[in-house]
C-alpha cells in the first residue's frame, strides 16, 4: 500500500532537529489530554462488544469458516490461564491462521469487532506474540502488514481504531521494524485521523501515534512526512 501522494516511500532521516520534536509532541498534547484507555471511547465500546460473542456453530453450519478455524476460536474462547496459554503457545501457525481468516473474510461488524478484542486482548498478555502472526507470514510467503493495513478501510469506527492499536503494538514489539510503503501508509493514516475533525476516537489516534513516535525508525520518518507535506 502507498499513501504518498507522490506515490514514493518515505525514508528515516539521519538527523531530527529538537525543535521539529518538540513541535510534534506539542501537537499530540494538544490533541490528547488524556490517553488513558479506561476513559476512551473505544474501550468503553468494547465491554459492549464482550458482551455479546458470535455463534461459531452456525458459521460453521454456513460454510463461512473451515472446521480447524472453528475448532481453534472455541476452544480459545473456553480456556484459561495456563491451559489458554498452552492453547496458543502449541497452535501458534493455527492462531494466526484463525485470527486473520476471521477478520479479513467475515463481514459482519460485530463478529470482527469481537476478533479484533481477541487479538489485542493476547498481545496485552504478551506482547511477544506479535511474532505469532510475522513467523506465520513468513510461512505463507505473505506480508505481514497487508491484512491489518486492509482492516483500516472499513467504515466501522470502532474495528479501525481498535486494528490500528494492533498495528502500533506488532510494529512496537515485534523483531522486525515496519518500513517502506506499509509504514508510511499507516503513518499518513494516523496524521490525517488525529487532524479529522469529529474524531471521536482521537484519544485512541493520538495513543497508537505516541507508541509508534517511541522508536527512532518511526519517528523520524513522520518527521519527514511532515515535510514532504510543508
Amino acid at each position: 500500500m502507498n499513501a504518498d501522494p507522490k506515490g514514493k516511500s518515505l525514508t528515516v532521516a539521519d538527523t531530527v532537529s529538537p525543535e521539529r520534536m518538540q513541535a510534534i509532541q506539542d501537537e499530540l498534547e494538544r490533541h490528547s489530554k488524556d490517553t488513558i484507555m479506561a476513559t476512551s471511547k473505544l474501550h468503553m465500546e468494547s465491554m459492549q462488544v464482550r458482551a455479546n460473542r458470535p455463534n461459531w456453530k452456525s458459521y460453521l453450519q454456513s460454510n463461512m469458516i473451515s472446521q480447524d478455524d472453528y475448532n481453534f476460536i472455541t476452544a480459545y474462547e473456553i480456556t484459561k490461564g495456563d491451559e489458554h496459554k498452552s492453547l496458543i503457545d502449541n497452535n501458534k501457525i493455527q492462531c494466526a491462521k484463525t485470527f486473520i481468516s476471521l477478520m479479513s473474510n467475515i463481514s459482519k461488524d460485530q463478529t470482527v469487532r469481537c476478533v479484533l478484542i481477541m487479538i489485542d486482548d493476547m498481545l496485552k498478555e504478551d506482547p511477544t506474540r506479535v511474532q505469532i502472526f510475522a513467523n506465520y507470514a513468513r510461512k505463507e510467503r505473505q506480508s505481514v502488514w497487508s491484512p491489518f493495513l486492509a482492516m483500516l478501510n472499513r467504515s466501522d469506527g470502532f474495528i479501525i481504531n481498535q486494528v490500528s492499536i494492533i498495528i502500533a503494538k506488532m510494529a512496537c514489539f515485534s523483531q522486525e521494524l515496519m518500513d517502506g510503503a506499509d509504514l508510511t501508509y499507516y503513518l499518513v493514516w494516523l496524521k490525517d485521523r488525529l487532524k479529522s475533525p469529529g474524531n471521536e476516537y482521537l484519544q485512541t489516534t493520538a495513543r497508537c501515534l505516541q507508541m509508534m513516535l517511541r522508536i527512532d525508525e518511526y519517528r523520524y520518518a513522520f518527521v519527514n512526512l511532515e515535510c514532504v507535506n510543508t
